[in-house]
C-alpha cells in the first residue's frame, strides 16, 4: 500500500467536484492516488466536452511541470460515482480550506499551490506535489 493506500498507483484516476469559491464557479479535480489538486475555473463552460478539454489541458500543463508527457488528444473518459470515503473526505477537506482561504483574499492559483503542499492523512501525511513528482518520474 504505502502512501497511496490501496490506490495501486493509478495515474489515470481523478475525482472532480463542482463548487463556488466566492462568486467563481470552479471544478476541484483531485488525483486519486496522490491527492494532487487542480482548481479549474469553469465560467463560460457550457458542455461536458468544453470542461473535458479544459481539464485535459490542465493535466498536460501539470505533467509538463514534472517533465512528464501527456497527450490530451488521446484520452477517454468514464464517469463513475466516487465511493471511497477517504478520498471523499480529502476532497471535502480541500474544498473547506479553499472556501476559507478564498474568503480571506487568496487567489485561485494560491489555493492550488497550498493544497498540493499540504500533508494529508489519506496518503500517510505525504505531500501531494511530492507524490505526483515521484509517480511521474
Amino acid at each position: 500500500t504505502g502512501p497511496w493506500n490501496g490506490q495501486e498507483r493509478r495515474i489515470d484516476q481523478w475525482s472532480c467536484h463542482f463548487v463556488r469559491l466566492g462568486t467563481a464557479p470552479v471544478v476541484v479535480a483531485m488525483h486519486d492516488a496522490t491527492l494532487y489538486v487542480l482548481v479549474i475555473p469553469v465560467t463560460g463552460v457550457k458542455t461536458f466536452g468544453d470542461f473535458w478539454r479544459r481539464f485535459l489541458d490542465r493535466v498536460a500543463e501539470t505533467w509538463r511541470q514534472f517533465d512528464a508527457e501527456f497527450d490530451p488528444a488521446n484520452q477517454t473518459v468514464i464517469v463513475l460515482p466516487r465511493t471511497d470515503r477517504s478520498r471523499i473526505g480529502s476532497m471535502n477537506d480541500a474544498i473547506q480550506s479553499f472556501r476559507w482561504h478564498r474568503a480571506h483574499g487568496d487567489a485561485l492559483d494560491g489555493l492550488e499551490a497550498r493544497a498540493n503542499h499540504t500533508p494529508y492523512r489519506a496518503i500517510d501525511y505525504n505531500f501531494p506535489d511530492e507524490l505526483l513528482e515521484r509517480m511521474l518520474s
